[in-house]
């Protein structure tokens, strides 16, 4: 049975005309960690949607009066809405066509057994968040450009909880923060809602890649220069550090910056005047400094190469930015948002994803973090052909190659039943993502994060232990071949 822990319990509303059935029906769910909710009719269900919110409807498809298709139009009229999954004694292929293209997402013949139910209801309500997420980003995409002072979604994920309450907190001071995470994870989007956050929100953001810019030139873009201090320097030049006054100078890869700046910067930061180069007045600056680094600035400062004391003057306040592997409930409506704002710029018209689609994003580990979610979605937006995004437009090739780099290192526990190192790594090369090669890298992905247990990863992709190990021998994931 699932283990629910303290997680909230799904609901499932449990909609048959026969009353016994709806009784054992919720009998066994609650077992297995649901709450239900009951309906003798179609009529009665749609009240009940009507006051109640629910995560799944079980609905049957031959009842008196409002018979289950046409219940089921009902529920999908009034909007995206909670999966269904239609259940008929009857068995007739028609009905189970006619019960999809009305928008159920599983259908099931009586008798059948409850634990098949749970499998599918799991699985269901697992596709059914993944969507809502997704519709979410897309509808933050679409009206972006009527929220100009809005700088980016920051994510709802718990794990982005203590960033967003330290950020509510740093944000009214004037001290500088240091943001830190991995390549990719969203920084500058970080540092621009601090200071859409701030008393300079109506001051400059200026961002800077310390990193990118040539350490001959570094100096005169932060700084300025005057008209013939060096050659080419044809007429007086405004700094960065000048630009930003009044508001908020953002250097991004500060671990980067070369040591003859350093001691230059850290002279500014104390004294908050500049002076530029082959200039000697000082230049007062009023800014605020938000710097950001995917590197160890601890290592840096044992090793010699990063200064000490701009270290401490930088790490006043420091923001850490978890990667999205640590963050996943957050990549349904990143991909949604990326959606649509490349549907839009490119005039594509990709309304949303498959959730096979969807369920192989959530799956994958994100070396490249949001950046490279973002990268995907684009290319995926550009390569599909039809208005719904397929596993096989994702292109996620990175997959294997993360695997080789990381060398097995995470989840080397043996679990139940392993043997042999990680004896779920396939023999097969992987090019593209087609819907079997998605389901086959959710169930690698899955066991690489249960270390290989198999009773774990069954609960993780809401499936039986039983069919676990079909998929394993289907997607020849035995080290023996079994």
């Amino acid at each position: 049975m699932t283990d629910t822990g303290e997680k909230a319990r799904s609901r499932a509303l449990i909609v048959d005309d026969e009353k016994n059935l709806r009784e054992s029906l919720a009998e066994f769910l609650a077992l297995d960690g649901y709450d239900s909710l009951l309906a003798a009719s179609g009529e009665e269900a749609l009240d009940i949607l009507s006051r109640e919110a629910v995560d799944a409807v079980i609905l049957d498809l031959r009842m008196g009066g409002m018979d289950g298709l046409e219940t089921l139009s009902r529920i999908g009229d009034s909007g995206p809405g909670v999966p269904v999954i239609m259940m008929s004694a009857h068995g007739e292929i028609g009905d189970a066509v006619e019960a999809m293209k009305k928008g159920a997402v599983d259908y099931l013949v009586k008798p059948f057994d409850p634990a098949e139910l749970s499998v599918r209801l799991r699985k269901a309500i697992s596709d059914g968040r993944l969507i809502r997420l997704a519709r979410l980003g897309e509808r933050m995409g679409e009206t972006a450009r009527e929220r100009p002072g809005e700088t980016g979604w920051l994510g709802d994920d718990p794990a982005m909880v203590p960033v967003r309450d330290l950020i509510r907190r740093a944000a009214p001071a004037a001290s500088t923060v240091l943001i830190t995470g991995e390549s990719g994870t969203g920084k500058e989007v970080i540092a621009r809602e601090l200071h859409r956050q701030s008393p300079r929100a109506a001051g400059p953001f200026v961002p800077v890649n310390v990193g990118a810019i040539p350490e001959s030139l570094l100096e005169s873009e932060l700084f300025g220069h005057e008209k013939g201090s060096f050659t080419g320097a044809d007429s007086r030049r405004t700094g960065l550090f000048e630009l930003a006054s009044g508001g908020t100078l953002f250097l991004d890869e500060l671990g980067e910056m070369p040591a003859s700046m350093q001691v230059k910067l850290l002279r500014v930061l104390q004294e908050r005047v500049v002076t530029r180069v082959g200039g000697s007045r000082p230049i007062p600056v009023d800014v605020r400094i938000v710097a950001a680094t995917n590197r160890d600035l601890e290592a840096l400062v044992r090793s010699g190469t990063f200064r000490e004391d701009l270290y401490f003057r930088v790490n006043v306040i420091r923001l850490k930015i978890p990667p999205l592997r640590e963050r996943k409930a957050d990549i349904p409506a990143l991909a949604g948002l990326f959606l649509a704002r490349f549907a839009r710029q490119n005039g594509k018209p990709v309304a949303s994803f498959a959730p096979d689609a969807l369920r192989a994003l959530n799956s994958y580990r994100f070396p490249g973090n949001v950046r490279e979610l973002e990268n995907i979605v684009e290319r995926a937006v550009i390569l599909c052909e039809g208005t719904e995004i397929a596993p096989s437009d994702l292109f996620m090739e990175t997959f294997q190659s993360l695997r080789e780099k990381e060398g097995g290192a995470e989840g080397a526990g043996t679990g139940d039943g392993a043997s042999g190192g990680e004896p779920w790594r396939s023999k097969a090369g992987r090019d593209s993502l087609s819907i079997r090669e998605a389901e086959r890298q959710a169930v690698i992905a899955a066991l690489e994060r249960n270390g290989g247990h198999r009773e774990r990863t069954a609960r993780d992709l809401g499936i039986s232990r039983r069919t676990l190990l079909n998929k394993m021998r289907e997607f020849d994931l035995f080290s023996d071949g079994r």
